[in-house]
């Protein structure tokens, strides 16, 4: 959010208030299927080629409603049964 400061509207500064993310973790597994059964339900909004990796980074978007978690999900190039998020 931007907004300008009152004290002196001369100077015309620009001030960001920065939102608190949660911290982000990462997990690998062996598996087949790109999407895992965690609880969530998960809709694919995009999908991206790597640098250096045969498989595509996929991008997914919790369906619930007011739910706003999104994950990345990537094949290992070394091991294509390993997917990691």
């Amino acid at each position: 959010m931007l907004w300008r400061s009152s004290s002196n509207p001369e100077k015309g500064r620009t001030k960001m208030r920065r939102k608190l993310r949660e911290p982000r973790f990462c997990f690998q597994t062996r598996s087949d299927v790109d999407v895992l059964d965690d609880g969530y339900k998960w809709r694919k909004y995009g999908q991206k080629v790597v640098k250096n990796s045969l498989h595509p980074r996929s991008y997914y978007r919790c369906t619930h409603s007011n739910c706003r978690v999104k994950k990345r999900v990537e094949r290992l190039s070394e091991d294509c049964r390993m997917v990691f998020c």
